[in-house]
């Protein structure tokens, strides 16, 4: 019996364990506020997590309808019963199992190119879900594989090594395949961007907007399909929004190459849909297929999803050829646009990936734009945050296309471009809600519930906005939500509730007050740089030391630690839940910054006790801008330093200030540059540090100095707080102000 206490799973776990799809789980979670909650871990990054107990007993509350029992199962049994079961059955988790395959793969580093390494995996993890006869020998294995992919991408000693991972724990049934390879597909996105020939993946949550979207307009279609498939993740995505009972659909793609070909094959038959079929070439480049069918493009099809290739180049013979709305002149966007349009059946609908350039830009693309609104070929367009492609940071917008049956009135724009969690130092995931937050909006506004005014963000919400056709008339057809949903500026005194204004005032009055604090807080500790500086005497010579001082290597001075090294220190989150951990980016000014600190799990935090800061402390950034240090003081006391900084700290706690002082030298920081090793990045060993010479005066000396740059450094500290309260009232007032809300004194 499985411990569940102990164990934790995903949203896709959760499906998987009590039959259901991916969509029933968000609305569990989404309609039920008793649903667990999510609950933190370190080894999901990126991934909310929940408690297994907690969901089984969840989930034992509600009965599995009959119409979708299954055989054997008898009436009364619960969702609770059959998670419990799965877990029962070996406690599969895709996520360790993936780690522990690219472990093994990690071995044969530099023999194949990535493509062909996750060509490999994926084709290993396919034969493996659907030839459970050839699980017999990795011979037999290795010849399944070779005719799956059309060639030998492994040596026979590769595939055997990796077999053995499978069979050990691994993937048992075709749906704990399917989960492994979306898993697999989703990590090579994350580090590698995109395959050979510029083939980007689609970001699963991506994907799964559009399909959720689409499942709102045209809840059951008879066809779906995708002009540029990649993986077949966009088509996954759609088949997981599906009814659990009906009619399935047909579904088609077109892949721009074999090794395409091959994982939209795989994904899809492992995801259910083992009649799928694919097509050969570039659908915007020629009249039909390449693989020899000689059937046409499809056409007539009630759903389309798509992440075509950006600015991709026409022929000069496609620029030529007859298109709805205009020729698209070189611009591939606007070609994959109108095909999209030429193969939908009328009422159907497509969900198509655009860069945001395409919403604004002018001339050809400009007027085409235009016609396609006039036509009512464009319902809604959906703004997307920045930095969901691996490896490009520009934004991009979802169009939902249509082949309106009557005469459109107006195009909805929703503004999702601050939505997205970090799950990486440069990638970004739509986390769950965040979706639910843009298909609520749409539904909202196909159900009927109009929005002709921007609608303010807020819990579970994003901006949108109906706009009617004459009003896109006057913006020139832009198609730009962020703008287009923006509130209008109040050029007048808006009403206010009484509490609000309240409230800033209160703030206002509090600013004013720190502000006065501030100042006397600088009258109090003096002004140091108004001291005359006596010169001091050196013994006749330059390079002779003032009477009393010593040279001493700064390791005999201090204990010099480095970070903890084998981990990743940016993997931690901003929940304020923990411990907080320094990062470079923090140590500004002599002191370490709070604003904006990460943290690391309870848990987490007490394997790395040898690296908790103490007051007194130095701490020194030792990769990338070499030498900035800071003090710890005892506000940080008990925090964690990260991988990239050293702590130093003194046998003698009257040696910090000094020392802070004396790093920041020029000659010292030289010193330590002179000494940093590496390329792109360079740093500074700790022994490297053991050997820096310091300059030591007298106790009593030290002790003088220190407090005079310590007092420079409070009253630093104390401007920059000052600057930074100045700027917040002087914004406050000056809104206040401009707007009527209050007035200047009378004789003012």
């Amino acid at each position: 019996m499985a411990d569940f206490g102990r164990l934790v799973v995903t949203r896709a776990d959760i499906a998987r364990l009590a039959g259901v799809k991916r969509p029933a789980v968000a609305n569990w979670e989404r309609r039920h506020q008793d649903f667990p909650a999510p609950v933190p871990s370190s080894g999901h990054s990126g991934t909310d997590v929940f408690r297994a107990d907690e969901v089984a007993a969840w989930l034992g509350r509600r009965t599995v309808p009959a119409n979708v029992r299954r055989e054997g199962e008898l009436a009364g049994t619960t969702f609770g019963d059959r998670f419990r079961a799965g877990l029962d059955r070996g406690n599969f988790s895709a996520q360790d199992f993936v780690h522990r395959l690219l472990a093994e793969a990690n071995r044969f580093r530099g023999q194949l190119a990535p493509a062909e390494n996750m060509l490999l995996l994926l084709g290993l993890v396919y034969t493996w879900g659907t030839s459970p006869a050839a699980r017999a020998s990795a011979t037999s294995l290795h010849t399944v594989l070779r005719t799956v992919l059309a060639r030998d991408v492994a040596g026979h000693e590769q595939v055997a090594t990796l077999v053995e991972v499978f069979g050990q724990q691994g993937p048992g049934t075709r749906a704990e395949c399917a989960a492994v390879f979306d898993l697999l597909v989703d990590r090579y996105r994350s580090e590698h961007g995109r395959r050979e020939g510029g083939e980007f993946f689609t970001p699963k949550s991506v994907a799964r907007t559009m399909a959720r979207m689409l499942s709102i307009a045209v809840p059951r279609p008879r066809r779906v399909h995708d002009p540029f498939c990649r993986a077949g993740e966009v088509l996954t995505a759609i088949l997981a929004e599906l009814p659990e009972s009906g009619i399935r659909p047909r579904v088609t793609g077109t892949t721009p190459s074999s090794d395409a070909l091959h994982l939209a094959t795989m994904n899809l038959t492992l995801h259910g849909a083992e009649d799928a079929v694919f097509h050969l070439g570039m659908e915007i480049e020629g009249p039909g297929p390449r693989d020899g069918s000689g059937s046409p493009w499809p056409s007539g099809i009630d759903w389309i999803a798509t992440n075509p290739p950006f600015a991709q180049r026409l022929s000069a013979s496609e620029e030529q050829r007859s298109w709805r709305y205009g020729p698209p002149g070189s611009r591939g966007d606007f070609a994959w646009l109108q095909h999209v349009m030429d193969q939908l059946a009328p009422g159907g609908r497509a969900a198509v990936v655009m860069p945001e350039g395409a919403g604004f830009i002018g001339g050809r693309a400009g007027r085409i734009r235009g016609a396609m609104i006039e036509d009512g070929a464009v319902e809604c367009v959906v703004a997307l945050p920045p930095q969901l492609f691996a490896t490009t940071g520009i934004p991009v917008n979802i169009w939902i296309l249509t082949r309106p049956v009557g005469r459109p009135e107006e195009v909805l724009f929703i503004d999702g471009s601050a939505l997205g969690s970090m799950t990486g130092p440069a990638l970004r995931e739509l986390p769950e809600r965040d979706i639910a937050a843009v298909v609520d909006a749409y539904t909202a506004w196909h159900h009927g519930t109009e929005r002709t005014e921007p609608a303010p963000p807020g819990a579970g919400a994003v901006a949108s906005r109906a706009l009617k056709l004459d009003e896109l008339r006057d913006r020139d057809y832009l198609l730009t939500p962020r703008s287009l949903t923006a509130p209008e500026l109040p050029l007048v005194n808006p009403q206010s509730p009484e509490g609000a204004m309240a409230r800033r005032m209160e703030r206002l009055e509090s600013a004013a007050a720190r502000l006065q604090e501030l100042s006397d807080n600088l009258k109090r500790s003096g002004n140091p740089w108004r001291e005359p500086w006596p010169r001091a005497a050196t013994g006749g010579t330059r390079a002779s030391l003032p009477s009393g001082w010593r040279k001493e290597r700064l390791g005999a001075l201090a204990e010099i630690t480095v970070g903890p090294g084998g981990r990743r220190r940016d993997k931690t989150d901003d929940t304020g839940r923990g411990t907080p951990v320094v990062r470079p980016a923090a140590v500004r000014g002599h002191r370490i910054l709070h604003e904006g600190v990460s943290w690391v799990p309870e848990d987490e935090a007490k394997t790395l006790t040898r690296y908790q800061l103490q007051p007194g402390d130095v701490v020194m950034t030792r990769t990338g801008t070499l030498g900035r240090c800071a003090l710890v003081t005892e506000a940080e006391e008990g925090w964690i330093f990260g991988t990239h900084l050293v702590r130093i700290r003194p046998f003698e706690l009257s040696y910090a200030d000094y020392l802070l002082g004396f790093l920041e030298r020029p000659e010292a920081q030289s010193w330590i540059s002179r000494r940093a090793r590496g390329t792109a990045v360079r740093s500074v060993s700790s022994k490297d540090l053991h050997d820096l010479p310091v300059l030591l005066p007298p106790r009593a000396e030290q002790q003088k100095i220190g407090r005079v740059l310590n007092t420079l450094d409070q009253q630093r500290q104390t401007h920059t707080e000052l600057i930074a309260v100045l700027d917040a009232y002087r914004a406050e007032l000056a809104d206040l102000l401009t707007s009527g809300h209050i007035a200047l004194p009378t004789g003012e």
